[in-house]
Order: C-alpha cells, then structure tokens, then sequence
C-alpha cells in the first residue's frame, strides 16, 4: 500500500540545509579553536576561530527565526511538522524553536565568555569555566535541532543523505557537552575516565537514533562515511590554519607544540567501523524479524565498548580499563535504548500530518 508522503513547506526543507550549513561554520570554527588552544594559547573573543564559530551561531539563528516568521505568515498553509504558538502570536516549528533556543543561548554565553576572558585570562582550559559549559550545552541544542529538522524529512534520497551528514558533524560536535557533563557526573568513580563515558554515551545516542529514524543498514554506515569525511577535513585544516594564522598576526607556537590534529583525538577514529556493524546488525534484524530497539542497544554497547579500547589503548587518560570498559559499555547500552526512544518520537513528526491508517502504514 502506498503511503502519501507528508507536505513539508519549502521554507522548512530549505531551513535544514541552512542548519547544516551553519553547524558545519561552528564546528569548523570550534576545532579551529581547540587546535590554536593547543599549538599557540593566548586569544580574545576577536580571533578568527571565535569569530567563525559566532558566524555559524548566526547562521543558525537567523534560519530559525526567518523559518519562524515565515510558518507565522503562512499560518493557513498545511505543513505535517508540529509547531507551537509562541507569545499568542508567532508559529514556531519544532526544531527551528530548539535551533533559535540554543543559537540565543549560545550568544548570551559568548558575552560571558568575554567578560570571563577579560577578569580571568584567556589562556584557560575551555571545561573549568561557567561560560564554557553553557557555551557547550547551547551548542548541543543547535545540534538537536539539526538532527530534529532532518528527521521530519527523510523523503529523498538527498535529504537521508543530508541527515547523514548531520549526523556525522554531531557526532564529533557532541564531544564538548558530553565531556563537560561526563566529568560533572562520573567523576566520583574509581578507576573510571569521566570522558570516555561521555563519548561513549554520545556516540551510542547519535548511532542508535539513527537506526531508529533509517530503520535500513544502508545509513548507518553512510554515517560511518560522513563522520571520515568530517573528522579528515577538520585534520587537514585546523592545523595547517592554525600555523598560518599564528604567523599572519604575529603569535609565535608553542615550543611543544606537537602539530598533530586534536580532532584525530577528539573522538575515536575506528567510529566508522562500529557504525558498519550497526549497519550489518540492523540488516540481519530486519531478515531475522528482530526487536530494532534491541539492536540499538547492541549497537550502543559497541560504540562504548569502541570508546574504551580507544582511549585506553592511546593511553592518554588515566583509567583502569577493564573497569572503565564494562562501564562504558553498560552506559552505551542504556543510552542506545534512549536513541531509540527519541527515534520514536522524532517519526511522528512526520505522522502527525498523515490520517490514522496512512500513520500505521508508514
């Protein structure tokens, strides 16, 4: 049977790929920004990575607040995205209320930012201070609100492409929220490296949500792909445009200063290989009639279990690693089974303008 594909307003298609577009400037400029941290040190709220990364923050806001004004002109015109009244007066689409949610938080923050810098210093580990959290928690919301906005499409091939690719940057962006939180959480844990749980949990959430949203092996690997294509891009140019930027405005590099890029660390690199066996797991559910959400959670315990061995075999971080390895694997199954859930919920996005039978149907 046939099911009729749900409308979805131009300004809504056209407002994901402005989305993306703009996490891919933040993130750019956030990995620019750790790697100059690294190699060179002292900045201020004025630099190149920092200003690159408020410009994908604007990008992302002004999308959402353009898309918003245009649903509230268009009040009459049928769309299957659910959408909610703000202020009596303004429609706002889901996810392009979380995006300008978290854009707004994520400037507020940025004015923190600056003042902090100007009391304390700038040459600071970003995890130890208030505006640095907030900063990362603002930047996690524009990420839901990325992968929230390519869930309610879905329709075309380029648009599950699209959500792949959203789903690659997420994966290496969520590393800042979830260390930070991770280190807040797990830190009382003996023998136990906060980050890796925090990883792990990020890398289980975004693998098995998209399991859940594709429920095909084909996108969970092209994920695997996505994410190589992301983390090589960002290899190449944070450090080359760290060295040229430091030279540009005269900053010399730190005398340690390994040139190696962060981001090849930032998160594990054999990701893509966990995100092929999740694709392979998920098409042996789907001939042998499987509960998917049990191989969400499969998947989630192995990209814990990945996140364990890599870091433990780099031996970056202290942790005793049998211990940190059945933790992070029994965390990576638990937040597989939430990705799932949010799965779930992120679906009937696209039910909600369908009839009942259309709805079961799809």
């Amino acid at each position: 049977m046939s099911v009729e594909r749900p409308h979805i307003p131009r300004r809504e298609v056209t407002g994901a790929w402005s989305l993306l577009l703009g996490y891919a400037t933040l993130l750019t400029g956030m990995v620019w920004d750790g790697q100059w941290h690294g190699d060179v040190g002292p900045d201020d709220f004025w630099t190149a990575p920092h200003l690159l990364l408020y410009a994908g923050t604007g990008i992302i806001g002004l999308t959402c607040l353009i898309v918003v004004l245009q649903s509230t002109w268009a009040r009459g015109a049928p769309t299957s995205t659910p959408s909610v009244t703000v202020l009596r007066t303004f429609r706002a689409p889901w996810p392009f209320l979380v995006g300008g949610l978290g854009a707004s938080g994520n400037l507020l923050y940025a004015g923190s930012d600056l003042w902090w810098h100007e009391v304390y210093g700038f040459d600071i580990a970003a995890g130890t201070t208030p505006s640095h959290f907030g900063l990362g928690l603002s930047i996690q919301v524009e990420i839901f609100a990325m992968i929230m906005a390519f869930a309610v499409l879905r329709r075309t091939r380029a648009e599950r492409w699209g959500l792949a690719l959203a789903v690659g940057l997420a994966t290496l962006g969520s590393t800042s929220a979830f260390g930070m939180v991770s280190e807040m959480i797990f830190e009382w844990l003996p023998g136990v490296a906060p980050r890796v749980l925090g990883l792990s949990a990020a890398a289980a959430l975004i693998l098995s949500l998209v399991i859940g949203l594709t429920r095909s092996w084909h996108w969970p690997a092209a994920t695997g792909l996505t994410f190589v294509l992301v983390q090589g891009g960002l290899s190449l140019f944070a450090p080359a445009a760290t060295r040229w930027y430091a030279e540009a405005i005269g900053q010399p590099m730190r005398d340690y200063a390994a040139n190696m890029p962060q981001a090849l660390i930032g998160f594990p690199v054999t990701y893509p290989l966990v995100a092929l066996l999740a694709g392979a797991m998920t098409a042996w559910a789907v001939r042998r009639a499987v509960r998917p959400v049990r191989i969400a959670m499969a998947a989630g315990a192995l990209a814990g279990t990945n996140t364990a061995l890599f870091y433990g075999g780099l031996g970056i971080l202290e942790m005793n690693l049998p211990i940190t390895l059945i933790t992070a694997t029994a965390l990576g199954a638990a937040t597989g089974w939430l990705g799932w859930q949010c799965a779930v919920l992120l679906r009937r996005f696209n039910e909600r303008g369908l009839s009942a039978p259309q709805a079961v149907a799809a």
